[in-house]
């Protein structure tokens, strides 16, 4: 039986997590600067660029369903060290990827319109974000590619290779951002030079992109050089198919679940107006800075459980989930305070209106004090994917989502109540969730070991 000091396991822990949060601050640096530099242009540049990502994100609901087929398998396979099979499932779910970029373009395209009309919003507001998402959508191909990829190395624990390219290639989109967005002018010797394009929101899609496609093809010369345990064999085999479908799927649907419910609750702060939209939408950019150690600790539950019941380790499994929700709770209960004390300068950073800042604010104190519950969702909910019990997890998600926080969200606004009650039900909701989610992972329904996953 292997035994492991609590410096060990906090090391090996950390080892995961802190590139996988790196990557995911990465991703908030990148979208907090899409946000500031609108924020130039005028609230109706904040709500379009906002009510775009919304649309976009509904897509990552198939992006999670690779991910954890892909992930799941490989890193119980890394458990065993078979790295035929791994091979097999890493070349299956990127060639079907790549099959299904374009039809993907195609669908979100048709549904643009739809979307952007559903939330009723200005008609400056419309425009702008009709423009954005004309380009951004050319993103899907290449971010489906990089999920799979991604995925893989998480699988290993060797997230800081992905860390580093994604240094790179965020260097390269903030720089991206601020050419094709403003219009940048130099004096050289008397004469003018015009640097930047002057784009406004079509050059934030613009630089989206090229971004994707940059990063990708970095993950793609990464794959190349590092990941010799996955890409042995090149083909489809579609025994991994369908258990990556077996797995993803649930996931999937709770993916879709859960965005869809975000997305129904900015339709709801909409019709209290652009300024709600606004505030709500600087909130939620702030907020995301956590999800930074966040997600990192999420990965690290996933990836350790799979390996560690891959291998037969069940308690040593058992023991890392813990040490991973001491550590967790920890940093995140920090971050929640920070959020609270802090909530009116952080907002006035993206966008000085009073009256902006005050929706912000009252976003920012219900997701400030839910952080702690909110990290235990996280954490056990990666532990329940590690080892392929995904459709309990989608269960606890769609269940307290809509049943707590949806369904009395709507009731609530149909009554007449303000935008507060909005911001209680996620205060509430997130503390329920947390709960059901401890239910479920105590009575050790995830404790497979083996290749029981295939």
């Amino acid at each position: 039986m292997i035994q492991m000091t609590y410096r060990q396991k906090v090391r090996k822990i950390l080892r995961i997590a802190l590139p996988s949060g790196a990557n995911s601050l990465l991703d908030i640096i990148v979208m907090a600067l899409g946000m500031l530099f609108m924020g130039y242009f005028g609230q109706e540049h904040i709500v379009a660029v906002s009510i775009a990502m919304q649309f976009m994100m509904m897509f990552f609901a198939i992006n999670a369903i690779f991910y954890i087929g892909t992930n799941a398998q490989i890193s119980r396979l890394y458990g065993i060290r078979d790295s035929t099979s791994a091979s097999m499932v890493f070349s299956t779910l990127f060639l079907l990827c790549a099959i299904c970029g374009i039809p993907f373009v195609c669908v979100a395209y048709l549904g643009t319109d739809g979307f952007i009309s559903w939330f009723d919003l200005s008609e400056k507001s419309s425009e702008l974000t009709k423009q954005f998402l004309n380009i951004a959508i050319f993103t899907l191909p290449a971010m489906l590619l990089k999920n799979i990829i991604t995925a893989a190395f998480a699988a290993m624990g060797n997230t800081l290779s992905i860390f580093i390219v994604r240094i790179f290639s965020t260097i390269f989109c903030i720089v991206a951002n601020y050419f094709l967005i403003f219009e940048v002018r130099i004096e050289v010797f008397g004469s003018v030079y015009q640097l930047g394009a002057g784009l406004e929101i079509i050059g934030a899609a613009l630089s989206s992109v090229l971004t994707s496609y940059v990063e990708l093809a970095l993950f793609a010369l990464l794959a190349w050089k590092k990941g010799k345990f996955f890409i042995q064999c090149f083909g489809i085999f579609w025994k991994y198919f369908y258990i990556a479908l077996k797995i993803g799927i649930p996931t999937g649907i709770e993916r879709f679940l859960t965005l869809g419910s975000l997305v129904l609750t900015t339709k709801f702060i909409a019709s209290f107006g652009d300024i709600a939209v606004a505030g709500s939408q600087i909130g939620s950019r702030i907020e995301s800075f956590a999800f930074m150690p966040g997600f990192g600790f999420m990965v690290a539950a996933m990836a350790l459980t799979g390996q560690n019941l891959g291998a037969n380790r069940v308690w040593l499994a058992e023991d890392l989930n813990k040490t991973i929700l001491q550590i967790a709770s920890v940093v995140m209960g920090i971050l929640g305070i920070f959020m609270v004390v802090f909530a009116t300068p952080l907002s006035k950073i993206f966008y000085d209106d009073d009256s902006v800042i005050e929706v912000a604010k009252w976003y920012l104190w219900a997701v400030g004090a839910s952080q702690v519950p909110l990290i235990w969702v996280f954490v056990l909910d990666g532990v329940l994917r590690g080892a392929g019990i995904t459709k309990k997890s989608l269960m606890i998600n769609a269940m307290s989502i809509w049943v707590f926080r949806i369904a009395p969200m709507w009731v609530g606004i149909e009554l007449g109540f303000g935008i507060w009650w909005v911001f209680v039900l996620i205060f509430v909701e997130t503390y329920i969730r947390a709960g059901l989610f401890y239910v479920v992972y105590a009575r050790g329904s995830w404790k497979r070991t083996g290749k029981d996953i295939f």
